[in-house]
C-alpha cells in the first residue's frame, strides 16, 4: 500500500469528497489529488493537517504498512520514519528478548535431562533388607540366627533344648524383603501387626523409575524446540 493510496481509502471511509478534505486540510484541492495519486510527498506539516482534518491518529495511518516494503517510499516524512525507527527498534527489542527466552528453554533442558540421565535427584537404587520373622517381647533382633547363644551350654539337657528352639524358630520365620530407596544403615526396627521385625541389609538392586525417563525425553524434547526457535529467531533479527 501507498501513502496515496491509504489517504484516499481513509477519505473515503469518512465520507468525504476531495473538495471538502482539501478545506479541512488547509490545502488545494488538486495538491491532494497529487497526494492521492502518489505523484507527490507531502511535508512533515502538510501530513499533520491531513491526519488532523481525516481525525485519524499517525499509528491507525500506518497500521496496514509493511515496515521493509513501505518504508523506503514514506521515510521522507519524518514522523513516519521516526514511527518506523521506532517500530524497528521495537521489533528487535521483542526478538532479543525471546532468544533470551529461547537460550533458557536450552538451559532447563540440559538440566532436566542431566537430572534424568544421572539418576543423582531420582536414584534408582533400592537398598534390600531382609526381616527372617516377628520378635518377641525380649528377644534380641539376631534371635533368628543367633538363637543358640540363648541356650545354656552348661545345662544338661543342652542338646533337646537346641533341637526344641530350632524347632521353634523354624516355625516362626516367616521372611519379609523390605526394599527402600532410602539406606537405612544395617538395618532397622520396624512396627509389625504381630510385634516387631528386624530388618537387616542385605544388598542393593537397580529398579527403573520412570520420572528418569520422562526426564529425558522432556529433556530432549525441549532443547529441540529451544534451538529451533533460536535459530530462526536469530535469521529473523540479522534481517531487521
Amino acid at each position: 500500500m501507498t501513502l496515496g493510496e491509504q489517504l484516499k481509502k481513509i477519505r473515503n471511509e469518512r465520507g468525504l469528497s476531495q473538495p471538502e478534505l482539501s478545506e479541512l486540510a488547509g490545502i488545494e484541492q488538486s495538491y491532494l489529488s497529487k497526494l492521492e495519486n502518489d505523484k507527490s510527498i507531502p511535508s512533515n506539516d502538510i501530513f499533520r493537517q491531513v491526519l488532523s482534518a481525516l481525525n485519524i491518529s499517525l499509528v491507525d495511518f500506518l497500521s496496514n504498512f509493511n515496515l521493509k516494503q513501505d518504508r523506503q517510499h514514506l521515510a521522507q516524512i519524518p514522523d513516519i520514519e521516526f514511527w518506523f525507527e521506532k517500530e524497528e527498534h521495537k521489533n528487535s527489542k521483542s526478538k532479543r528478548r525471546n532468544l533470551r527466552y529461547f537460550c533458557a528453554l536450552i538451559v532447563i533442558a540440559v538440566t532436566l535431562f542431566y537430572i534424568g540421565f544421572s539418576k543423582q535427584l531420582f536414584s534408582e537404587t533400592r537398598f534390600q533388607y531382609k526381616s527372617a520373622g516377628v520378635l518377641l517381647a525380649g528377644e534380641p533382633k539376631d534371635v533368628f540366627w543367633n538363637w543358640k547363644n540363648l541356650i545354656d551350654r552348661n545345662k544338661a539337657d543342652y542338646n533337646t533344648r537346641v533341637r526344641a528352639k530350632e524347632l521353634e524358630i523354624n516355625q516362626r520365620k516367616d521372611v519379609i524383603y523390605h526394599l527402600s530407596y532410602e539406606h537405612k544403615g544395617r538395618g532397622f526396627l520396624m512396627n509389625d501387626e504381630n510385634g516387631k521385625r528386624y530388618y537387616s541389609l542385605t544388598g542393593d538392586v537397580q529398579a527403573p523409575r520412570l520420572i528418569n525417563a520422562w526426564l529425558q525425553i522432556f529433556g530432549v524434547l525441549f532443547f529441540t524446540a529451544g534451538i529451533m526457535f533460536f535459530v530462526l529467531e536469530t535469521r529473523l533479527l540479522r534481517k531487521l
